[in-house]
């Protein structure tokens, strides 16, 4: 099969096109043909180039994380899957046995490991991984579609489980022009919430409000605070979804939370230190709550939503995987808009 592979970690001039021989199912895991592949930040850029604090691999590598394809074969002990079936793959691999996984809360299973990071990853025709991490695609949704929400979507439905939405609840995302942040600007509005939206860059907001949200915003405006005060009629926000952890943007979000409110924190590994002021939380019974990626549970609530509601995020641009190192580094510039794939049909 054809790959993109890494021999060492380095800039994105490392990821060279090799052919490898194919991967094959072990028991309780499908072999895939790949079809779409997300191109991440932590995950592939990251680990590339060395600085994911989760990687444990050894070299030649493969990487690549979320993904959608078809199933070739299953294994011995694999039910609900079949040859033939389309499905988008997820990373996270949770033991399952763990206190956290016993609980439900399997995004924080500390010994969870991670397609393309710690195993052979999805920037092939082919990848063998566990069917935990697979779903079915629903009807009426594309392979790129699939790819482009695989991960961010379960991961936005996990934030607003946990944080105990309900449908009206004012919602405010940062950084909602991320790959990450639109697809949870859209996700809470699927669910019903009133959707503000911020980003600092005046032509992201103009695409932003394409998608009919009930606010765009700059959170470098002075007027910022007042402006979300105007927006809820002075109640505030019910949930701050962060995705930056900026400790000027986390002071305005205290400032404009609602009593009962709930800051979620997400993408938090680069990140800054951040004032709390736990008086405030006190008196208004506000709460932070981190949440890493997605639980099992969500999984199947957000591809539940999508066959029920029908939903898309923004593609920005798809390459082909001949020109995976031109991928990173369009990524790495900030460049674009919404997801960034590679296609490997």
């Amino acid at each position: 099969m054809k790959a993109a592979v890494i021999h060492e970690f380095g800039p994105a001039d490392v990821l060279k096109i090799e052919d490898l021989p194919a991967p094959v199912a072990q028991a309780g895991e499908v072999l895939v043909r790949v079809h779409v592949v997300r191109v991440g930040g932590l995950l592939d850029i990251g680990t590339r180039a060395g600085r994911n604090p989760f990687a444990r691999l050894s070299f030649p590598h493969i990487l690549g994380a979320d993904f959608a394809g078809e199933v070739v074969e299953t294994s011995d002990g694999v039910k609900g899957f079949k040859a033939g079936q389309r499905v988008v793959g997820v990373p996270f691999i949770p033991c399952g046995v763990c206190p956290a996984c016993q609980a439900g809360r399997d995004d924080a299973c500390p010994k969870a490991t991670l397609v393309g990071v710690h195993r052979p990853g999805s920037y092939a025709e082919l990848v063998a991984v566990p069917a935990k991490v697979l779903r079915q695609i629903p009807d009426g949704i594309g392979d790129e579609q699939a790819a482009a929400m695989a991960v961010s979507g379960p991961v936005a439905f996990t934030q607003f489980q946990v944080a105990g939405f309900r449908k009206g609840d004012w919602v405010l995302v940062t950084s909602a022009a991320s790959g990450l942040g639109l697809v949870t600007a859209l996700v809470a509005k699927e669910l019903g919430a009133r959707v503000l939206a911020t980003s600092r860059k005046e032509w992201k907001r103009d695409m932003l409000k394409a998608h009919g949200l009930d606010g765009v915003l700059d959170t470098d405006s002075p007027s910022f605070v007042d402006q979300v005060r105007e927006l809820t009629a002075g109640a505030g926000v019910a949930i701050a979804v962060d995705n930056t952890s900026s400790a000027d943007m986390f002071a305005k979000l205290c400032l404009v939370l609602a009593p009962l409110g709930r800051i979620v924190s997400s993408g938090a590994l680069v990140a800054d230190i951040v004032a709390l002021d736990i008086r405030s939380l006190y008196l208004k019974s506000q709460s932070v709550i981190g949440v890493r990626t997605h639980t099992q549970a969500a999984l199947d609530g957000f591809w539940k939503l999508v066959a029920t509601n029908g939903m898309e995020t923004r593609v920005d641009r798809v390459f082909p995987l001949d020109e995976v190192a031109d991928a990173h580094r369009y990524v790495e510039a900030e460049k674009n808009f919404g997801r960034v794939l590679l296609k490997l049909d």
